[in-house]
Protein backbone atom coordinates (compact mmCIF):
# COMPACT_ATOMS: atom_id res chain seq x y z
CA UNK A 1 0.00 0.00 0.00
CA UNK A 2 1.65 3.00 -0.71
CA UNK A 3 0.63 6.40 0.89
CA UNK A 4 0.09 9.56 -0.87
CA UNK A 5 1.40 12.99 0.51
CA UNK A 6 -0.21 15.12 2.67
CA UNK A 7 -0.49 18.64 1.82
CA UNK A 8 1.45 21.09 5.17
CA UNK A 9 2.20 24.14 5.82
CA UNK A 10 4.89 25.80 7.95
CA UNK A 11 4.13 25.46 11.20
CA UNK A 12 3.67 29.58 12.58
CA UNK A 13 5.69 30.83 15.30
CA UNK A 14 2.83 31.14 17.93
CA UNK A 15 1.83 27.54 17.61
CA UNK A 16 5.13 26.49 18.17
CA UNK A 17 5.17 28.71 21.02
CA UNK A 18 1.96 26.92 22.66
CA UNK A 19 3.40 23.61 22.01
CA UNK A 20 6.61 24.26 23.72
CA UNK A 21 4.42 25.46 26.74
CA UNK A 22 2.59 22.78 26.66
CA UNK A 23 4.87 20.45 26.63
CA UNK A 24 6.81 22.01 29.79
CA UNK A 25 4.51 20.22 31.57
CA UNK A 26 5.11 16.93 30.30
CA UNK A 27 8.91 17.66 31.02
CA UNK A 28 7.66 19.04 34.28
CA UNK A 29 6.20 15.22 34.86
CA UNK A 30 9.31 13.83 33.80
CA UNK A 31 11.30 15.09 36.07
CA UNK A 32 9.62 15.23 38.93
CA UNK A 33 9.59 11.20 37.57
CA UNK A 34 13.14 11.00 37.00
CA UNK A 35 13.69 12.41 40.73
CA UNK A 36 11.24 10.52 42.60
CA UNK A 37 13.20 6.86 41.04
CA UNK A 38 16.52 8.84 41.63
CA UNK A 39 15.93 9.73 45.29
CA UNK A 40 14.41 5.98 46.23
CA UNK A 41 17.32 4.32 44.23
CA UNK A 42 19.44 6.39 46.47
CA UNK A 43 18.07 5.51 49.56
CA UNK A 44 17.62 1.92 48.92
CA UNK A 45 21.41 2.06 48.35
CA UNK A 46 22.48 3.84 51.40
CA UNK A 47 20.06 2.45 53.49
CA UNK A 48 22.72 -0.10 55.06
CA UNK A 49 25.38 2.75 55.88
CA UNK A 50 23.47 6.13 56.40
CA UNK A 51 21.32 7.02 59.27
CA UNK A 52 20.37 10.34 57.99
CA UNK A 53 19.02 10.03 54.68
CA UNK A 54 18.58 14.20 54.28
CA UNK A 55 22.72 14.53 54.37
CA UNK A 56 22.54 12.31 51.24
CA UNK A 57 19.74 13.72 49.53
CA UNK A 58 21.44 17.41 50.18
CA UNK A 59 24.73 15.89 48.74
CA UNK A 60 23.18 14.49 45.42
CA UNK A 61 21.06 18.30 44.94
CA UNK A 62 24.41 19.61 44.44
CA UNK A 63 26.57 17.14 42.54
CA UNK A 64 27.14 17.45 38.58
CA UNK A 65 25.76 14.10 38.02
CA UNK A 66 22.64 14.34 39.92
CA UNK A 67 22.16 17.15 37.62
CA UNK A 68 23.12 15.52 34.19
CA UNK A 69 20.66 12.36 35.44
CA UNK A 70 17.64 14.49 35.63
CA UNK A 71 18.46 16.97 32.48
CA UNK A 72 18.85 13.51 30.53
CA UNK A 73 15.66 12.25 31.65
CA UNK A 74 14.12 15.35 30.29
CA UNK A 75 15.81 15.51 27.44
CA UNK A 76 15.06 12.01 26.58
CA UNK A 77 11.24 12.69 26.36
CA UNK A 78 12.51 14.83 23.32
CA UNK A 79 14.33 12.50 21.69
CA UNK A 80 12.55 9.93 22.24
CA UNK A 81 8.89 11.85 20.79
CA UNK A 82 11.05 13.14 17.96
CA UNK A 83 12.04 9.98 16.58
CA UNK A 84 9.50 7.60 16.91
CA UNK A 85 6.64 9.81 15.67
CA UNK A 86 8.11 12.98 15.00
CA UNK A 87 5.46 14.70 17.44
CA UNK A 88 6.06 15.14 21.28
CA UNK A 89 2.57 15.75 23.23
CA UNK A 90 2.62 19.32 22.94
CA UNK A 91 3.16 19.32 19.08
CA UNK A 92 0.42 16.80 18.64
CA UNK A 93 -1.84 19.03 20.41
CA UNK A 94 -1.35 21.28 18.32
CA UNK A 95 -0.66 19.72 14.89
CA UNK A 96 2.58 20.26 14.41
CA UNK A 97 5.25 17.37 12.94
CA UNK A 98 8.64 17.28 12.81
CA UNK A 99 9.95 16.28 9.24
CA UNK A 100 13.47 16.06 7.03
CA UNK A 101 12.83 17.89 3.69
CA UNK A 102 12.78 14.29 2.60
CA UNK A 103 9.53 13.47 4.88
CA UNK A 104 11.47 11.11 6.73
CA UNK A 105 11.74 11.53 11.05
CA UNK A 106 14.83 12.26 12.67
CA UNK A 107 17.44 9.11 13.50
CA UNK A 108 18.68 9.00 17.44
CA UNK A 109 22.02 10.83 16.90
CA UNK A 110 20.12 14.16 14.75
CA UNK A 111 17.43 13.90 17.12
CA UNK A 112 20.20 14.09 20.45
CA UNK A 113 21.58 16.86 18.61
CA UNK A 114 18.72 18.82 18.01
CA UNK A 115 17.45 18.47 21.56
CA UNK A 116 20.79 20.03 22.59
CA UNK A 117 21.29 23.24 20.09
CA UNK A 118 17.51 23.66 20.66
CA UNK A 119 18.65 25.77 23.82
CA UNK A 120 15.62 24.84 25.61
CA UNK A 121 13.58 26.13 22.63
CA UNK A 122 14.86 29.27 22.25
CA UNK A 123 16.34 28.60 19.06
CA UNK A 124 13.05 28.60 18.27
CA UNK A 125 12.99 32.71 18.23
CA UNK A 126 14.73 32.15 14.88
CA UNK A 127 11.89 31.41 13.14
CA UNK A 128 10.80 34.51 13.50
CA UNK A 129 13.32 36.07 10.91
CA UNK A 130 13.66 33.27 9.18
CA UNK A 131 11.40 33.02 5.47
CA UNK A 132 11.12 28.72 6.18
CA UNK A 133 10.09 29.71 9.54
CA UNK A 134 13.05 27.41 10.90
CA UNK A 135 14.43 27.96 14.54
CA UNK A 136 18.58 27.29 14.44
CA UNK A 137 17.97 23.37 15.64
CA UNK A 138 16.29 22.84 12.58
CA UNK A 139 19.10 24.70 10.65
CA UNK A 140 21.43 21.36 11.01
CA UNK A 141 19.78 18.95 9.83
CA UNK A 142 17.53 20.89 7.58
CA UNK A 143 14.18 19.81 9.56
CA UNK A 144 10.96 21.64 9.39
CA UNK A 145 7.89 21.77 11.70
CA UNK A 146 4.93 21.85 10.02
CA UNK A 147 1.51 21.97 10.82
CA UNK A 148 -0.87 19.02 9.78
CA UNK A 149 -4.21 19.52 7.98
CA UNK A 150 -7.49 19.06 10.74
CA UNK A 151 -8.86 15.86 9.40
CA UNK A 152 -5.20 14.28 9.69
CA UNK A 153 -5.87 12.14 12.93
CA UNK A 154 -9.47 11.67 11.67
CA UNK A 155 -7.98 9.68 8.24
CA UNK A 156 -5.58 8.11 9.97
CA UNK A 157 -3.36 8.84 7.69
CA UNK A 158 0.36 7.50 7.89
CA UNK A 159 2.22 9.42 4.55
CA UNK A 160 4.81 11.99 4.10
CA UNK A 161 4.50 15.72 4.19
CA UNK A 162 4.27 17.62 1.08
CA UNK A 163 4.75 21.16 1.14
Amino acid sequence: MTSTPVKVTLAPFWKRLFAWIYDLLGALGIFILALTIGQIFLYLVTLPWVEDFSQVSNETSHSVLWAFYLFSAVQYYYIWCWVKGGQTVGMKAWRLQLYKVDGSLLNWKEAYIRSLASVGGLANLWCLIDKEKRGWHDLIFDTRVVELPKDYYKNKRDSKPLL
